[in-house]
């Protein structure tokens, strides 16, 4: 009996262990992990959009400036268009109807509409992430108005990403196979939809997809024009109605690196677009037309286009590159050095690292967090920032880290930002990537864009940040950090939980 038990018990423990063994971790596709040379430019914007609350009376009050730059930008192009967003949908989760939010899918689906019928021979390449089709290619509302606009739109293939779920994957991966015969994957459960409870219920097959975690997070318009360089929007700007209230940074800039950005998004497209399933509104031999046109209209970058060393410059970083680019800051900053962030989700180990250790070698820095208790009407529990806010002011130097929150009223604090100021350091680094193990460890696909030398530019940031910081201008932007602290026992419990969130990728930050 003994040994029948040690012969079941060594079966359970292999079949336990042995997807694990056996998963195999892809590489970044084509068109990912990017860091490109810095590039002169002939114009750079901050795009700001911001909601905050009036001193006075409350109310909030709320700009959009990056989203009615995208709506220009459409309009304004003349030999192509490329966007890619992670985000595109008239989801609103669990805030009322009776709140007025911007409907910004419809609104951009128009502008794209109305840009084809004026321009009927126009190349243009959208791209987003199949999450906007509930992981399942069918009739959803979006899919039923790109295809009546004659739009070619490609969902990321998001099984060539690497897997950052390290418990659940493997495990999917392995009985994925073994079970594939028996086609349970379209059996429907008996749950609200996680996305949009007003929606159809999810199959297994798009859990199994949705518990990957994986996402195209990218934020990124790219337009042609036909007398000059085309101009390039890199953004933490989702087009969503759930989304319209946050507050996003970008950055517009008109140059070379344009071109580069979009040979990045035609490879990710072409890589995607092998699977037929992916593609909307384009036949195989359309698709390689199209992507082919693209391609047509990108000339290499040339050496005199390229920012030599102390020159102002703007470079692409994505995906593995851009946590490189972050973690390359913190380690030369010290002494004199002025870090400020702005971000919505701050949580791994290796950047946290690297500010301590800056704070040591004696540079000052701030962070304004958003307080991650707030999910389109659903409230979360703190985690990441909270947690890693107290460990970050528990092991500061001389009190050289500071920490605000953003006060958010049901919207998010959504920008991602890290400008660095010194006696030799002007950078300013900001896009679609939060500083997670997931966006910065080469798993999403992420953009962001990193500029060097950054004049007025960053004196511009420096003064919304410091706005922010302060209040200024009778508005209520910021909150003590006492004001969202964590302590005692919920403080451990959320620590733990957080460590093995971030360490295991069960977790959607």
């Amino acid at each position: 009996m003994n040994v029948v038990r040690g012969i079941v018990f060594g079966l359970v423990l292999a079949l336990a262990v042995l997807p694990y063994l056996l998963m195999k971790r892809n590489a970044m596709p084509r068109g990912g992990n990017l860091a490109s040379p810095f590039c002169h430019y002939q114009e750079a914007r901050l795009l700001i959009d911001q909601t905050y609350a009036k001193s006075a009376d409350g109310g909030a009050t709320a700009s959009q400036e990056i989203f009615d730059t995208i709506l220009a930008e459409i309009e304004a192009a003349e030999t192509y268009l490329i966007l890619d967003f992670f985000l595109w949908n008239n989801w609103r989760g669990k805030l009322g109807s009776d709140q007025a939010l911007r409907p910004l899918a419809r609104e951009l689906f128009e502008a794209l509409k109305n840009k084809r019928r004026k321009n009927p021979n126009l190349p243009i390449l959208v791209i987003t992430d199949p999450i906007n089709r509930f992981y399942a290619s069918g009739d959803t509302e979006l899919e039923a108005r790109w295809k009546q606009a004659g739009l070619s739109v490609v969902f990321t293939d998001l099984s060539q990403l690497p897997d950052s779920n390290r418990v659940y994957a493997p495990l999917a991966q392995f009985w994925g196979r073994l079970l594939a015969p028996l086609k349970i994957g379209g059996w429907v459960l008996p749950l609200k939809n996680p996305l949009e409870a007003s929606a159809p219920r999810f199959s297994l097959s798009q859990w199994n997809r949705l518990f990957h975690f994986k996402a195209n997070h990218r934020k990124v318009l790219i337009s042609g024009r036909s007398d000059g360089e085309a101009r390039l929007i890199v953004t933490s700007f989702n087009p969503a109605d759930g989304s319209a209230r946050h507050s996003n940074a970008g950055l517009l800039v008109t140059g070379p690196i344009a071109r580069y950005a979009a040979r990045s998004e035609i490879a990710i497209a072409r890589s995607s677009g092998r699977n037929p399933d992916n593609v909307l509104g384009a036949s195989p031999e359309e698709w390689d037309r199209l992507l082919l046109a693209l391609e047509s209209r990108l000339p290499e970058l040339a050496f005199h286009e390229l920012a030599e060393a102390g020159e102002t410059g703007v470079a692409w970083r994505s995906e593995g590159a851009i946590g490189e680019s972050l973690l390359g800051a913190l380690d030369s900053a010290g002494v004199g050095d002025r870090i400020d962030i702005a971000l919505f989700y701050l949580s791994d180990r290796n950047i946290l690292a690297g500010l301590r250790e800056a704070a040591e070698r004696g540079a000052l820095i701030r962070c304004l967090l958003d307080a991650n208790k707030d999910a389109f009407g659903r409230k979360k529990n703190g985690i990441p920032n909270r947690v890693v806010a107290a460990e970050l002011l528990s092991d500061s130097e001389a009190g050289r880290i500071s920490i605000r929150w953003a006060d958010t009223r049901n919207e998010q604090f959504h920008s991602k930002v890290l400008r660095v100021r010194g006696l030799q350091t002007d950078l300013l680094c900001l896009g679609s990537a939060n500083w997670t193990r997931r966006n910065l460890g080469n798993l999403n696909l992420e953009a962001n864009l990193l500029m060097r030398e950054c004049g007025a530019l960053g004196q511009e940031w420096d003064a919304y940040y410091e706005a922010l910081w302060t209040n200024a201008h009778s508005a209520e932007a910021s909150l003590p950090y006492s004001a969202q602290a964590l302590s005692g026992w919920s403080l451990r419990w959320k620590t733990v939980l957080y460590r093995f969130q971030e360490w295991s990728g069960l977790s959607t930050f």
